[in-house]
């Protein structure tokens, strides 16, 4: 066998496994995708999703060994899955360094407008299981951190009356796809869960509103039920309620 028969095979085996490599890869891919609606654990998502990746990582490893050794032909095989695996090798790797650059602040998972005096949960304490997070909060450690890296998360102050502020922020709540858990008017307090898209991790989020002078005061507070660190998006939510309600009772 010549030396460029030899690399043609060598090159026919590459593309070979990019192609099963891929395929498996986007299995995995749908299947974790679809897992959410059906129930499954949000570890088991994370776990699909990552297993896909890695596949399509080696994927695009092999397809490009593959393409190389048989100069871009595919050797015996159809070059297009080879062609697959590198560009799903690039995104998978584009989406690792992503979520890496996106996991930066403090480990918690518990986050508040008032550190001194968060929202107690009492609703959505019911629905956490014995393996979840406490609702109790972190304590002065978490305080601290939280301060230190989102300094700007305080105590909301409205020049709106109690009930006006009561309203917007229930519905800004279910504007923000929220499940409601519990709503009361007398005692100011909202409840809710909130979905992550795509994996399904759940996250309990109390709203506590006061006026104890002419300024309404409203607190929020985001707490994951599994996980040490959140990757910042219990503090992404609590900002993006903070927005949503000061742009609902002051146009």
């Amino acid at each position: 066998m010549s030396e460029a028969s030899k690399r043609d095979t060598r090159g026919s085996k590459a593309c070979a496994w990019a192609k099963r490599l891929f395929i498996l890869g986007a299995v995995l891919l749908v299947a974790g995708l679809l897992a959410p609606n059906l129930g499954i654990s949000p570890m088991v998502v994370m776990l699909l999703i990552s297993l896909s990746l890695l596949f399509f990582i080696v994927a695009g490893i092999s397809g490009g060994v593959g393409l190389i050794r048989s100069s871009g032909s595919g050797g015996g095989n159809s070059p297009i899955y080879a062609w697959l695996g590198v560009v799903a090798g690039v995104g998978a790797l584009l989406n690792i360094v992503m979520i890496m650059g996106s996991a930066g602040g403090p480990p918690i998972h518990d986050i508040t407008t008032d550190t001194d005096n968060p929202p107690a949960f009492i609703e959505v304490a019911k629905l956490r299981g014995p393996k979840d997070n406490p609702v109790e909060y972190s304590g002065p450690e978490a305080a601290a951190q939280q301060k230190a890296a989102y300094g700007d998360i305080k105590t909301i102050e409205l020049n709106d009356p109690r009930a006006l502020v009561f309203e917007s922020a229930l519905q800004v709540a279910k504007d923000m796809g929220w499940e409601i858990v519990a709503a009361e008017p007398e005692s100011g307090r909202i409840e809710a869960t909130a979905t992550t898209p795509f994996v399904g991790f759940k996250d309990d989020v109390v709203i506590r509103i006061t006026a104890p002078s002419a300024t309404t005061l409203v607190d929020v507070r985001s707490k994951s039920r599994v996980g040490m660190g959140d990757m910042g998006v219990n503090a992404k939510r609590v900002r993006e309620f903070r927005d949503r309600l000061i742009a609902a009772v002051e146009p």
